[in-house]
């Protein structure tokens, strides 16, 4: 029974831990050309140039989030404006200066 339940938590652990290492969360700033915040809407969208969840507004600093993503290549859209990038695993910072 014992050895049941230790099986039964380190499966669980590693799977936890393996989840954790998949997630990840794309955060950053977005500015104009004169380097001031702006509050605009930010879309992400996969490598297929599918929109990934709701689109995002950033705060009156410019600031924006996308948790709970996979790492992989996506194209960020800001107003008229599109970068392509690549998130990995764990925090990935991209602030954008809008042209």
């Amino acid at each position: 029974m014992v050895k049941r339940i230790f099986f039964a938590a380190c499966i669980m652990a590693a799977l936890l831990g393996f989840t954790s290492v998949q997630a990840a969360e794309l955060h950053g700033v977005v500015t104009d050309k004169g380097g001031k915040p702006v509050v605009i809407q930010v879309v992400l969208k996969d490598a297929k140039g599918v929109q990934v969840g709701e689109p995002v507004t950033t705060d009156k600093g410019g600031a924006y989030a996308f948790k709970d993503i996979k790492p992989g290549a996506y194209t960020v859209a800001v107003g008229k404006d599109e970068w392509k990038i690549f998130v990995g695993p764990g925090e990935t910072r991209r602030d954008f200066t809008l042209k």
